[in-house]
């Protein structure tokens, strides 16, 4: 089923057939909504919720609306093992879910290797951390703030405990830095391109890197863009009177739909030679066409009617940077490279998230030169600053040392 399916949840296993049916007499909670067809079970309006989530401009990602149903499947599997549906929850019932998501007992957790249809699947692989607990928290409590606002619940049963605000995140360690950048680079150029499929491999590999290090796009974002929403505006006279070391050109990535159906765009000068190097290996003109609807993250395979493919699924994409990241390892490690080891380490966990991260701890760091702060947000395609707030000063040796000195200054 896709992440977008909004179809009523799945009723595996549970008490009643594993279906949740209304009960015979209305919970003390439950009422007629005023705008939903009456006689609809849990499941189904929860349904109509999850199609709300996804409708108009404001609609969720396709990633996040997956974790939506995630947290409607665990909701209505705990709801069928204490047979209570969820329309007669009381705040106890609400706070005993709560409490049983942090510590499941042994029987309510599957092995990794159960599918979906399987008598024995469970939507749980284990205990959740205190953050992703209080995710399924926010998402359950926003599903029955939703319940009470159409009219199917008279009050939020989770209206009694305490909310769940949003931490001040963590400063972000997960980013590759300029120097594995390059080691990246490096590794795929060393390649041997004696053969068609290599060279393209090569030249789109390469562009890759450079694609998510030198953009911060999010993987999602990648896999829907087009080559035409690469465009390139003549600077004008008025903003290299603002701007006297401007460039005569600006090339620009228009992110048609992004986090939360957001528009954006993104300066991408910085990938210009590596995209028409990409372009040119597939036998493109260098420049890409106003109406060029070929994907921007191409496949080394053509379609039955020769065009190129294009790369669909981010699961793909991530597999491809994660190889390159071993690729590099091994590269670094086969020539001798003078790589920290627990720089190396670190990095062995990199994704392709992790580059994005790259961007935005350049962007950072352009704070400090004149970037104002409202850029970088529309760069990354965030709302809030205390999200790139995270990518602030992140190195601790950097900000000790920086202490340390200025101490040692000030005593002289």
């Amino acid at each position: 089923m896709s992440a977008r399916d909004t179809s009523p949840i799945r009723r595996e296993g549970g008490g009643a057939g594993g279906v949740s049916r209304p009960a015979p007499a209305a919970p003390a909670n439950r009422q007629e909504s005023p705008v939903l067809p009456p006689g609809l079970t849990d499941e189904e309006i929860v349904a109509r919720w999850l199609t709300a989530k996804a409708t108009g401009r404001g609609r969720l990602a396709t990633t996040t609306l997956a974790q939506y149903r995630i947290e409607a499947e665990r909701l209505f599997w705990y709801a069928r093992q204490t047979d209570v549906p969820i329309s007669a929850w009381t705040l106890d019932d609400f706070a005993g879910f709560i409490a049983f998501l942090q510590a499941p007992a042994p029987w309510a957790m599957r092995a990794r290797a159960v599918r979906r249809g399987s008598p024995d699947w469970r939507p749980f692989l284990g205990p959740l951390t205190d953050r992703s607990a209080g995710q399924t928290q926010k998402i359950v409590t926003s599903l029955f703030e939703w319940l009470r606002d159409v009219g199917y619940l008279k009050i939020n049963p989770a209206v009694g405990l305490p909310t769940v605000g949003r931490r001040a995140q963590g400063k972000q360690g997960r980013f590759v830095p300029p120097d594995l950048c390059a080691l990246l680079c490096e590794a795929i150029d060393s390649r041997a391109d004696d053969t068609r499929q290599e060279q393209l491999l090569k030249a789109r590999d390469r562009f890759l890197v450079e694609l998510f290090s030198r953009t911060g796009l999010r993987t999602t974002e990648a896999v829907k863009c087009r080559m035409q929403h690469i465009e390139i505006h003549r600077v004008s006279g008025a903003l290299r009177r603002e701007f006297p070391d401007a460039p005569e050109f600006q090339w620009l990535l228009h992110v048609e739909s992004g986090k939360g159906g957001k528009e954006r765009w993104v300066p991408c000068n910085e990938i210009a030679l590596s995209l028409q190097a990409y372009r040119l290996a597939f036998g493109l003109p260098p420049v890409p066409a106003p109406d060029e609807a070929l994907p921007l993250v191409l496949s080394a395979r053509r379609t039955r009617f020769g065009q190129w493919k294009g790369v669909r699924h981010r699961q793909a994409i991530w597999d491809v940077i994660t190889g390159l990241r071993d690729e590099a390892i091994a590269y670094a490690r086969a020539t001798g490279r003078d790589v920290d080891e627990k720089e190396l380490k670190q990095f062995a966990g990199a994704s392709t998230h992790w580059l994005r991260h790259s961007y935005a701890k350049g962007l950072a760091e352009a704070l400090k030169h004149g970037l104002d702060a409202r850029s970088a947000l529309e760069n990354m395609g965030h709302a809030d600053q205390r999200t790139f707030n995270q990518y602030v000063d992140d190195e601790p040796l950097k900000r000790a040392l920086a202490t340390h000195l200025a101490r040692e200054r000030a005593t002289r």
